[in-house]
């Protein structure tokens, strides 16, 4: 399941239940769609579109035929495979992205709070704070991962993550977090507003890491 997210070229589908994004124009999710589709239609035997493919292909004039629909180009770590997804909804500060099978994406001003449909999902994360220290530089903070095992029972992990400014042009914030028989380190890369533009998170110990660039 984990690699259907990455296998199929991600679409703006017209869906409605669960929605709340107000941004959204009527037909604008059929567009993206056709815009998406006529750019990386593709026999069943051609491999994927590779990042450095996708990414050229997102033009201005291409945002123009999607309605300037917000996208993330998403990049597993573990599987050499990539993604293009697009908003589907927004609740508050979580933004809901989608595959055109509906697998998703959920992130809280950047920072990844839960998935569905890949398998070894993360159910949900609780992240009050993580933001501000990433902003800061510094800092610690405590998360909340709610994970599924294989009798489906609900796992909670903690981790202390502790965040630092690498002295690098790129302004990276590196989070080093910890728990008790497991850790991961994420890194972010902010614009001049503080919001999270590229980011390397980790989602869950089967899903391990995965490269996400926030396109507006």
């Amino acid at each position: 399941m984990s690699r259907i997210l990455f296998l199929a070229i991600a679409t703006c589908v017209a869906l409605t239940a669960c929605s709340s994004d107000k941004d959204r124009e009527p037909g604008l999710m059929k567009q993206a769609t056709g815009a998406i589709k006529s750019r990386f239609s593709r026999q069943e035997t051609t491999p994927p579109p590779t990042r450095d493919q996708l990414r050229a292909a997102i033009t201005p004039e291409f945002r123009d035929q999607t309605g300037g629909v917000p996208l993330l180009l998403v990049t597993s770590q573990r599987v050499p495979v990539s993604s293009i997804l697009t908003r589907f909804s927004v609740n508050g500060p979580v933004e809901t992205y989608l595959t055109p099978d509906q697998i998703s994406l959920s992130l809280r001003d950047g920072i990844v709070v839960s998935s569905r449909g890949l398998g070894n999902d993360l159910m949900s994360a609780e992240v009050t704070g993580v933001l501000d220290a990433i902003r800061a530089g510094e800092g610690r903070t405590l998360r909340r991962h709610r994970y599924l095992d294989g009798e489906n029972q609900e796992v909670i992990e903690r981790f202390t993550c502790d965040y630092s400014r690498p002295e690098d042009p790129a302004g990276t914030v590196i989070e080093r977090c910890r728990g008790s028989d497991q850790g991961f380190t994420n890194s972010y890369a902010l614009d001049q507003d503080g919001r999270i533009t590229l980011s390397n998170q980790w989602i869950s110990p089967g899903l391990q890491s995965y490269l996400i660039e926030d396109i507006r």
